[in-house]
């Protein structure tokens, strides 16, 4: 990737930092972006928890100006500045599209939208950060404006990519998930574990997601086609021992109300009885 990084002039006295990135029409930006901006506002002293919701926000961001705003055209760039002070870090990010006017966006909370794969990404902006405005640049394309204020603390958050590992109990198949489901591999092989349970007539699928740290709105729309997928087969998904971060996520995007959830492995399987 040929993206560019500018780091801006750290001024003394910790008054503010800046940054300057330009990435490519790539879905890879999502991951530098992700990375970068952990690191540049792990500066602040902010919290894991808060260091999650930057990096998951950005990363919704930068895959939306790829997407939808560039049509992943190379001759267009994603602009991504941001600046840290002592209240907190606010993130500019910039595409070269066409643009479109937000309130056009569909609401994925009402009922004849819960189960669409996708278009929960402004929705997961607005939860994570503590302020969003979305608008047309003055040059061209959307700008998204997002602040976090932060805290002191903070520790390195743990990543690592999808593990599944499969095993049968009652009759169920139950699928333990370890690490994070986002756009790209993740997500390609869990929606590949779906249709591979459906072909070899596995249709009662129970998902463990007490080491999932971190899912995207790729990652959710996969837990959708999951279970559209088996409902359509006559099937069931359903889920267990969800984390916070995982069960904040579904109860913002009203997906509580579409998938049973568990806190007790024997009455998952007694529940497909």
């Amino acid at each position: 990737m040929t993206s560019q990084y500018r780091p801006g002039r750290i001024k003394s006295k910790g008054v503010a930092r800046r940054l300057a990135l330009v990435l490519q029409s790539q879905l890879e930006s999502a991951d530098l972006a992700e990375i970068l901006l952990s690191q540049f506002s792990e500066q602040a002293g902010c919290s894991e928890q808060q260091l999650n919701e930057i990096a998951l926000a950005v990363r919704e961001c930068v895959v939306n100006a790829v997407i939808h705003g560039n049509r992943k055209l190379a001759r267009k760039k994603v602009h991504v500045e941001a600046e840290l002070s002592r209240g907190g870090v606010q993130i500019c990010i910039r595409d070269e599209g066409t643009g479109f006017d937000p309130r056009t966006v569909p609401d994925p909370r009402r009922p004849e939208n819960l189960l669409r794969e996708t278009g929960r990404g402004i929705l997961m902006m607005h939860a994570l950060m503590d302020r969003v405005s979305i608008r047309r640049a003055d040059s061209n394309g959307m700008e998204v404006r997002m602040v976090k204020l932060l805290c002191k603390s903070s520790e390195e958050e743990h990543k690592m990519s999808l593990k599944v590992t499969t095993r049968q109990a009652d009759g169920v198949t139950i699928l333990d998930l370890s690490g994070r489901i986002i756009l790209g591999e993740p997500t390609a092989l869990l929606r590949d574990t779906f249709q591979d349970l459906v072909t070899r007539g596995q249709k009662k699928v129970l998902l463990n997601l007490a080491d999932v740290n971190y899912i995207d709105s790729s990652g959710l729309g996969a837990l959708v086609s999951g279970f559209t997928t088996l409902t359509n087969q006559q099937g069931q998904l359903k889920l267990l021992h969800l984390t916070k971060k995982v069960q904040d996520l579904l109860q913002i995007t009203k997906l509580l109300t579409v998938f049973e959830v568990f806190e007790d492995e024997p009455a998952a399987l007694q529940s497909f009885r």
